[in-house]
């Protein structure tokens, strides 16, 4: 650890998963309710709205997820 402090940085003791610092978290809600409103009933259905969503993804979005996850987005 004195290492990494030396630099100035620090080590944050997280629990083992945490919902509430993973970006991938707020991505898959917003998947699923996405899914959910357009109610897909084929398999084929669910691959195409999944494709459409993640071209719909922009660096704004990840941007987004990583700061609500308290995670240093500059």
């Amino acid at each position: 650890m004195p290492m990494i402090e030396a630099v100035g940085a620090k080590v944050i003791c997280l629990s083992s998963y945490s919902p509430d610092f993973n970006p991938i978290e707020l991505w898959w809600s917003q998947l699923k309710s996405f899914l959910r409103s357009f109610a897909p009933t084929t398999t084929e259905m669910v691959d195409k709205l999944i494709s459409v969503a993640l071209d719909l993804i922009n660096p704004q979005h990840l941007r987004n997820w990583f700061a609500s996850c308290c995670y240093c987005t500059s």
